[in-house]
């Protein structure tokens, strides 16, 4: 264990985004479980950002910061002058900019040394900050972890620390009507950027609705590839749903059939655990860490940019109801037992322990 130069004596989160994401909810469940433990902690986020504002609502200590970038010098400033008043403090950077702000911060105040969560599974760049930078970096899965230590980050400050998934508004949630009455649905929740797949989607599911008109396919989320994803369904689009960005992600998986997570590249995939939460079968692409939560008992994993064995596990699940129903059973049990966010919390306090917060 790596020793931090002084006593920790609270957390301070640290985040640069402004939306409200996987990666901000994780932030948010840690907090709230550290609060019902009564560990002395505050967080740092953009102003009016929602993790901001859902911390605050929980009685987290909410840092104010001026209307800019934590990156920017007079946040840093301020930032500084709140930890040098308060010593003790121990960084946790929830995102890479943030861990470049814990960085310059760790250099304007005394304190007890950063922690950071890694929930992304792109190549590491700027290899320096995961080698030294940090007391001790956090993989959300094994995949991720891989990737840090191919980067050079040391096995004896690494730990795996999967994301955790609330699966009480799951069970509570009532499913959209469909789109399409009376027809099977195949859906898929992603950001439509090109590492998340979903014109691979689009081209298998030209294959699919050439062999089963009667399939429907729901596409929830927007982005950059949108173009792309309608241009790749060709004559299919027919049979497709845009859903667009939707506030309610469990209401909608809970009005499908079966799930798929055409991902090239995902960190974890807290999505695929929503919705195997609900009950569903899931179809995922063997990236990143798809298959630590997808595998041979909780569903089937096909090789990244495959239209063609992506629609073969598509029909094989439309046309095997019983099969789908097994799937959906077993990693319902799974990530029940292996996501929760009591497990999540319990494991950031016990690394916090161990780096001596008491």
């Amino acid at each position: 264990m790596t020793t931090p130069a002084t006593t920790p004596r609270w957390v301070l989160h640290l985040s640069t985004e402004t939306g409200w994401r996987g990666g901000e909810r994780q932030v948010w469940y840690l907090a709230r479980g550290l609060q019902a433990r009564s560990l002395p902690q505050a967080v740092a986020a953009p102003t009016d950002s929602p993790l901001a504002r859902e911390c605050e609502a929980l009685g987290v200590d909410r840092l104010a910061l001026p209307a800019r970038p934590l990156l920017h010098p007079v946040a840093l400033l301020r930032l500084a002058a709140v930890v040098r008043q308060r010593p003790g403090a121990l960084l946790h950077a929830h995102t890479s900019r943030a861990l470049d702000a814990a960085c310059w911060l760790a250099r304007l105040a005394p304190c007890a040394g950063i922690v950071h969560t890694r929930r992304v599974a792109f190549p590491v760049r700027a290899a320096a900050k995961y080698r030294t930078a940090c007391l001790r970096y956090v993989a959300i899965s094994r995949a991720v972890a891989d990737g840090l230590r191919a980067a050079g980050t040391p096995a004896d400050r690494l730990s795996v620390i999967p994301s955790a998934v609330d699966f009480a508004p799951l069970a509570a949630a009532v499913p959209v009507p469909s789109p399409f009455p009376g027809h099977p649905l195949v859906g898929c929740v992603a950001q439509m950027t090109r590492e998340k797949g979903v014109a691979v989607l689009g081209a298998a599911w030209r294959r699919v609705a050439a062999v089963r008109p009667d399939a429907r396919l729901v596409l929830i989320g927007d982005g950059p590839e949108r173009a792309a994803t309608l241009a790749a369904l060709g004559t299919a689009a027919g049979s497709a749903h845009f859903a667009g960005f939707c506030n309610d992600v469990p209401a909608w998986l809970k009005a499908l059939t079966i799930y798929v997570q055409p991902s090239l590249m995902e960190g974890l995939g807290s999505t695929v655990i929503d919705a195997l939460g609900c009950g569903l079968p899931v179809i995922a692409s063997r990236a990143g860490g798809l298959p630590e939560v997808v595998g041979g008992d909780g569903g089937i994993l096909v090789p990244p940019n495959d239209p063609a064995a992506l629609a073969d596990a598509i029909l094989r699940l439309l046309g095997d109801p019983a099969a789908a129903r097994a799937f959906a059973a077993a990693g319902e049990a799974f990530v029940r037992h292996r996501f929760t966010i009591e497990a999540m919390v319990a494991a950031y306090a016990a690394l916090y322990r161990d780096l001596g917060l008491d």
